[in-house]
């Protein structure tokens, strides 16, 4: 009986632990599937990148809601192909003010490799503005793999141009 109580325990955890998704949310509260895929149709994982990869690996002008206009689209290339490119400046141009460039320089990536792979959520809000989820996998230039989602929110400027207004 005694052994009985002991291994009970046991088998409970390793059972929980293989039943387990790896922390992934699979519900609402989790992430939706990428909406534009790599040609083969399936998403770079972050152990695909390495230290000298830097790529947007899905068609931004493909990206077929209706809500994002070719200004948004065209910011969006601006913003992904600076950090890319390692080009401050190309990212700063994605921005509607030269201000709001330089708050939103923390979004600026450099060093290692990283792969932009799709964006999963667009959506149309109050006053005018338009947010994308854009995801990436990064190795830093220290060599520590992420994942991020950050939202990239867009705007009409006062001279009627859409372009980025922050990365939250």
């Amino acid at each position: 009986m005694r052994r009985f109580l002991i291994t009970l325990p046991v088998l409970a955890a390793l059972l929980l632990a293989g039943c387990g998704n790896d922390g992934q949310l699979n519900d609402a509260g989790g992430q939706a599937a990428e909406a534009t895929l790599l040609p083969s149709g399936t998403p770079p994982q972050a152990a695909d990148i390495t230290q000298s990869t830097r790529e947007i690996a899905f068609d931004i002008d493909g990206i077929a809601d209706p809500i994002v206009n070719d200004e948004i689209k065209d910011s969006l290339k601006e913003a992904l192909g600076g950090i890319v490119n390692e080009d401050l400046e190309q990212f700063n141009r994605a921005f509607t003010t030269p201000e709001l460039a330089k708050a939103n320089e923390y979004g600026f990536k450099s060093g290692g490799g990283i792969i932009f792979t799709g964006v999963d959520y667009i959506s149309d809000q109050p006053e005018g503005r338009v947010v994308m989820n854009v995801n990436y996998n990064w190795i830093t230039a220290d060599g520590e793999e992420r994942s991020d989602s950050p939202n990239y929110w867009f705007m009409e400027s006062k001279e009627g141009k859409w372009g980025l207004v922050t990365i939250d």
